[in-house]
């Protein structure tokens, strides 16, 4: 259950979180027969939130966050089927796939309600679980998801104009191992499930599930202005837009990041 929290008692909680230092496990597990890796940290008793990331990463993609994370809740960082150590699907993939994956992991693993943060292609997938599966998920954050479309002519004229900013060399290094670990069939597969979704707005309108969608100013692949369309679309949801933020901004900007995502979790609507 949340808790009512204000700016100054959040702020108190993370300065006397900061000596709290959980260890991190490495778990793997058959879902459907597929072998799944996935990442666990944080005390027993705490509420469960799960770590979704995008096309092309990993879990070490929410490398600066899991450890703020983990000392609030039971943080499970997964690997996708198909990215990082986690064996590919078979057959094609489809983001209702990609869904009822998520939802067979969470059966398996025994979590019947969690907190659930998600980036571009996994907030897709994250839509998607919310809207088939509401019972499942306490509060939902999207970061810059995927979905919404935008023509070729309005995103090149956008990146035309999207504001340079220097990220961090070990984001620069996590995303290409990322990519480096990534099934190139389940990549290319993943690309066009991304773009022939037909169900994206429809996903969204069924989303119940208190959101946060959070957007970096200067991600240059998915503009921000489709946060706008994003939580316009959806009956309980609203947006943070995060400064100077890449499309990876939980990396550039996890300071940040960290105290938006914690403070939507942690403060009662």
């Amino acid at each position: 259950m949340s808790q009512t929290l204000n700016e100054t008692s959040l702020n108190q909680e993370i300065k006397e979180s900061l000596g709290q230092i959980y260890p991190v496990e490495d778990v793997y597990c058959n879902v459907a027969e597929l072998r799944i890796h996935y990442q666990v940290s944080g005390a027993l008793d705490k509420p469960p939130l799960i770590l979704i990331h995008g096309i092309g990463g990993k879990l070490n993609w929410w490398h600066e966050n899991m450890p703020m994370f983990s000392k609030f809740y039971r943080t499970y960082a997964l690997d996708l089927p198909g990215f990082g150590r986690s064996k590919r699907l078979s057959g094609r993939f489809t983001i209702n796939r990609g869904a009822d994956f998520v939802k067979s992991w969470l059966d398996l693993i025994g979590l019947k309600k969690a907190h659930l943060v998600a980036h571009s292609m996994g907030g897709q997938i994250a839509a998607r679980l919310a809207a088939k599966h509401p019972e499942m998920l306490e509060k939902l954050v999207l970061v810059a998801p995927n979905g919404i479309p935008l023509s070729f002519k309005d995103w090149s004229s956008y990146v035309s104009k999207v504001p340079k900013v220097k990220v961090p060399l070990n984001q620069t290094i996590s995303i290409a191992i990322g990519t480096m670990r990534t099934d190139m069939l389940a990549l290319g597969q993943s690309i066009y499930a991304i773009f022939n979704d037909s169900e994206v707005e429809e996903t969204l309108r069924k989303v119940v599930t208190p959101t946060l969608v959070i957007w970096g100013t200067a991600d240059s692949v998915l503009p921000p202005q489709l946060g706008q369309r994003t939580v316009a679309l959806m009956p309980n949801a609203r947006l943070a837009l995060i400064e100077n933020g890449t499309h990876s901004l939980m990396f550039d900007q996890s300071y940040v990041f960290n105290r938006e995502v914690l403070k939507f979790l942690r403060t009662e609507d």
